[in-house]
């Protein structure tokens, strides 16, 4: 039998029975609307996240202090063991004076990260710009009114280069700059302040008066958004920030040369997991540390976004097979299509056989019967997720006040389209496997 003309009968077996063929296809397009909807909506919050990750600097490595872990196991124990002990010797009232004798750990140095450690890091061959960090909060004043801000020193001569932050008006930070800062975009905009910070502008903080030169552009994407969090935000050079960290009697809060975190930026062919083993290296020899009780922390931002990816692909995997599970039930509803049109056309099927029909032709219409039923569903529930993922995308730019971003996933189409004419098939193999196999003489017979 002709192809054409086998495509021809599974057509007409389609349009012979409208009502049961639609309500099969209803069940194809929930699923894969439903798969279709996780998978494009997964993988844009993933390009999302991704993007907005490299735009707080993913590919730095960020230096913070830390107490060792072994310090406060260390310290524990020792606190089981003296009240033990105390309990052993019948010395119970005098126990809790023990206990909070060993627990004070005012003796043991506060970590630190100092010009000494950016010394350090210079003689590390991978590293091209080193930029210091003193983070600190402060009271603007602008136009007689107040609000409470973010301060982060930095060094113009490397933050410049490390930031992805892009500037909006005016210029960066540059070597030589003391009174002089940078605001973010959703500073300059605070409807607190009553207007708008311009560039040239003076605006003080906590008393002292400086300068804003730039102002910092808005984050795009669709979580840019999140800016606001973090919004009210100054960067000034890092020297300036001690001079805000003062108390009423003049006494300094931050302590010169002590830095809350460093962040380093390597050149772009270099070794990356080879370096930040040498940076660790390096600061455990400055620091007279080991491994095990290592005073300081190293960050990657390559590691953290991997993570991040792994974990929204973990997410949308899961998510995705819960929607797959939909797609089992519209295959479900094909193969007892399927095998009510074979018990229908039964005679047919004998008639057929009679006149000279294979086996193989037999199973062929039913198998395009079945995969004309899962593509049509397959095609309006691809339609129908990308139209549901533009709506969701839509409501939630509209409630971050971003612009909104078309998006389509070309893995998520394929991927719906191919399992949508699978489901079909394997659905409709035992149907036309038995419909292939009936016998001309007992289909004939069959009323």
């Amino acid at each position: 039998m002709k192809p054409v003309k086998i495509l021809r009968i599974a057509f007409n077996m389609v349009k012979a029975n409208k009502l049961r063929s639609w309500l099969t296809i209803i069940g194809v397009i929930i699923g894969i609307a439903s798969v279709m909807t996780i998978v494009t909506t997964g993988e844009f919050f993933q390009d999302q996240v991704t993007k907005t990750l490299e735009e707080l600097g993913g590919d730095t490595i960020t230096i913070v202090a830390s107490v060792p872990f072994n310090f406060i196991e260390e310290n524990a124990s020792q606190v089981i063991v003296e009240s033990e002990n105390g309990s052993e010797n019948g010395n119970i009232s005098g126990g809790g004076d023990d206990l909070s004798n060993s627990m004070d750990f005012g003796e043991v140095e506060t970590p630190k990260l100092t010009k000494m450690d950016v010394f350090t890091l210079r003689r590390v061959h991978g590293i091209q710009y080193i930029n210091v960090n003193i983070e600190t909060s402060a009271e603007l004043e602008f136009g007689g009114k107040k609000t409470s801000v973010y301060v982060e020193g930095v060094d113009p001569r490397a933050w410049p280069n490390i930031t992805k932050k892009k500037v909006g008006e005016g210029r960066m930070l540059q070597p030589g700059d003391r009174t002089s800062v940078v605001i973010s975009n959703e500073l300059a905009n605070d409807e607190a302040l009553g207007r708008q910070i311009r560039v040239n502008q003076m605006i003080l903080l906590n008393g002292k008066s400086y300068r804003v030169i730039g102002i910092l552009a808005k984050d795009g994407g669709l979580l840019g958004g999140l800016g606001g969090l973090f919004g009210s935000s100054v960067y000034m050079p890092y020297e300036e920030v001690n001079s805000l960290s003062t108390t009423e009697e003049g006494v300094d809060e931050k302590e010169t040369d002590v830095y809350d975190s460093i962040e380093v930026k390597l050149y772009k062919n270099v070794d990356y997991e080879a370096t930040i083993k040498e940076i660790e290296n390096m600061l455990r020899l400055s620091h007279r540390v080991d491994e095990k009780n290592q005073d300081f922390y190293v960050s990657s931002g390559k590691e953290e976004m991997e993570n991040t990816k792994k974990l929204i692909n973990g997410l949308t995997a899961f998510l995705a097979f819960i929607a797959g599970i939909s797609l089992l039930v519209g295959s479900t509803g094909i193969a007892n299509t399927m095998f009510t049109s074979v018990l229908e056309k039964t005679k047919e099927i004998g008639i057929m056989k009679a006149i000279g029909a294979k086996n193989r032709d037999i199973m062929l219409i039913f198998l395009c019967n079945s995969a004309m039923i899962s593509l049509v569903g397959g095609i309006i529930g691809i339609l129908l997720g990308t139209a549901a993922v533009q709506v969701i995308l839509f409501l939630i730019s509209i409630s971050m006040k971003v612009p909104f971003e078309f998006a389509l996933s070309l893995k998520g189409t394929i991927i719906a389209t191919l399992v949508s004419i699978i489901v079909g098939l394997i659905a409709g193999i035992v149907p036309a496997k038995s419909a292939a196999e009936l016998k001309p003489v007992d289909a004939l017979r069959y009323e």
